[in-house]
């Protein structure tokens, strides 16, 4: 197996990994959150609307396998709208750093 294929590989695997996680975080309930919980950021998930649209991008990804095609912005809503200290935040960053530097 060439290096190329090796390399996209790994992309897919992290991407899948990232995926079922996603999945995992979603079927979970949502928590009940005051608009002060909000603005302070006293919440330990990533919100549903960012996990869902960054699926939908991973999905993409997946398939082009090409940053010079498609580059994913999932990262920017979690920058500015989530304190970015857990499990998942981590692997949605680490996910995008693979593709970046693999295809």
């Amino acid at each position: 197996m060439s290096k190329k294929k090796k390399n996209l590989e790994k992309v897919i695997q992290q991407c899948q990994k990232t995926l079922d996680k996603i999945d995992e975080e979603l079927a979970k309930p949502e928590p009940k959150l005051t608009l002060y919980d909000i603005e302070m950021r006293n919440f330990d998930e990533v919100p549903r609307g960012i996990l869902k649209e960054a699926k939908r991008q991973i999905k993409i990804m997946m398939q082009v396998l090409d940053k010079n095609e498609y580059m994913p912005g999932y990262l920017y809503p979690l920058i500015d709208s989530y304190s970015f200290d857990t499990e998942l935040s981590h692997l949605l960053f680490e996910t995008e750093s693979i593709y970046k530097k693999y295809t």
